[in-house]
């Protein structure tokens, strides 16, 4: 697959994520009971943005933790469905390159918990508030990340595409109309 930034966000994405996780791990007791203030300007207990850790062995919100396996095998059937789908999803253009290079390294970031890490579970350690709605978000990763703003640009994209695709459409019945209006 010749796409120069799909593989540079993957690889980045991807050992950025294994290298965070390594370190919250190898500092996990640590971080358990005394987790790292990022940002703290609010009043009371909670802050902002702090580093810990915690496993997960599910998805996003622990949703399906009890089929890790389960997780694991879609995991792997998104990445070969990528590369498989790689023309369709337009990988030789360079804004879907970066959009699924993020993702990918997520998914595969991730995965590699899944498999390879002990335990097999997934390592988070990103642990933010929100206090204009009090929410505790569940503490996530790098891995994390880069799929939800991968997402995100592919659903913002979808929307400019589709948005031009109608400017086209438009500029093409405007050009018909004044046809039909020239005198014969």
């Amino acid at each position: 697959m010749k796409s120069p930034l799909f593989w540079c966000f993957f690889l980045t994405g991807f050992l950025a994520d294994q290298v965070t996780k390594s370190w919250a791990q190898r500092n996990g007791d640590d971080l358990r009971i005394d987790p790292i203030l990022v940002l703290d300007w609010l009043d009371g207990p909670e802050a902002f943005l702090e580093f810990t850790y915690v496993t997960n062995p599910g998805a996003a919100w622990s949703m399906f933790s009890d089929y890790p396996e389960v997780l694991t095998v879609l995991a792997g059937l998104a990445l070969v469905g990528i590369f498989v789908f790689r023309r369709q999803l337009e990988l030789d253009i360079r804004e879907p390159q970066m959009i699924f290079g993020a993702i990918s390294s997520g998914i595969a970031g991730n995965f590699w918990d899944r498999v390879f890490r002990t335990p097999r579970e997934v390592v988070d350690f990103i642990d933010v508030y929100l206090p204009v709605v009090d929410y505790d978000y569940p503490v996530f990763n790098l891995a994390d990340s880069f799929i939800f703003l991968g997402v995100i640009c592919f659903v913002v994209r979808g929307f400019r595409e589709s948005a031009r695709e109608r400017a086209v459409e438009n500029s093409k019945d405007v050009g018909e109309e004044s046809k039909e209006d020239e005198p014969a």
